[in-house]
């Protein structure tokens, strides 16, 4: 049987039982007491462990499940996942949308913001004058109290008046492009390459450095098919999973 884990269920509480269970194993998984790979203790011991009916401890892992903090694997049982941004290459336009999309807890780590002189890599992409300035953002993207997303984003400043004085720690630059300047974003053109990851994004992620990462390099079209803007991220390969949804 495995050693019981540090749980105190409130029974007075008017917070069902199930909820509880799901929050403090959740607890534990976030603050590193339960590490990938473990393995939570069985349905049936956690029935009698905490008095508990088969049906609670199931709700309470099914919820842990579907936001990927756990998978039940046959002839096993269920083990700690720590979760991945399961990301539409076709469809989704924001990372942070992406990470709170999934129930995880995002924050924004803004590194710079400045306006730049336009130069050809950039401008080419944004298709705009290579003299345009444009509007320079370096963020990282943390979920779950982990950095997992380096980013750095371009969009053409005077197109979008103002918008360098946007608190972009708080607010995400999709939303301001949809609900400020009344953008409709239509379509994504991505590459996406796998890469190492090298000692000054380490530093930055928090990782070893040489582990396994991906590169995506993205330009976001609005419905006017002129791009919004244009982003180079560095993922790390532990915690993203993409996927496309083509429908013919």
């Amino acid at each position: 049987m495995s050693e019981p884990l540090n749980i105190a269920l409130d029974r007075q509480s008017m917070v069902p039982l199930y909820y509880q269970l799901k929050e403090q194993l959740l607890q534990q998984i976030q603050s590193g007491a339960l590490q990938s790979g473990d393995l939570l203790p069985s349905e049936t011991e956690m029935c009698q462990t905490y008095g508990l009916s088969r049906g609670t401890v199931r709700q309470a892992i099914n919820m842990l499940a579907e936001k990927g903090y756990v998978i039940k694997e046959r002839g096993k049982g269920t083990c700690v996942r720590r979760p991945s941004l399961n990301h539409d290459l076709l469809g989704d336009y924001s990372f942070g949308m992406g990470i709170l999309k999934q129930g995880l807890t995002l924050k924004t780590q803004t590194l710079q913001k400045e306006i730049i002189p336009g130069k050809k890599s950039i401008s080419d992409r944004l298709e705009i004058d290579r003299k345009a300035e444009v509007l320079h953002l370096i963020r990282i993207r943390w979920a779950n109290e982990e950095p997992w997303i380096y980013e750095e984003t371009y969009l053409e400043a005077a197109a979008f008046p103002g918008i360098a004085e946007h608190d972009f720690d708080k607010e995400l630059l999709t939303k301001i492009l949809v609900q400020d300047y009344h953008v409709h974003l239509a379509r994504v053109f991505a590459f996406v390459e796998p890469t190492m990851i090298t000692e000054k994004y380490a530093k930055l992620l928090q990782l070893k450095k040489d582990l396994p990462a991906l590169v995506m390099d993205r330009v976001i079209y609005q419905q006017n098919n002129k791009p919004a803007f244009y982003s180079h991220a560095l993922i790390r390969g532990d915690r993203c999973r993409y996927y496309f949804n083509v429908t013919r």
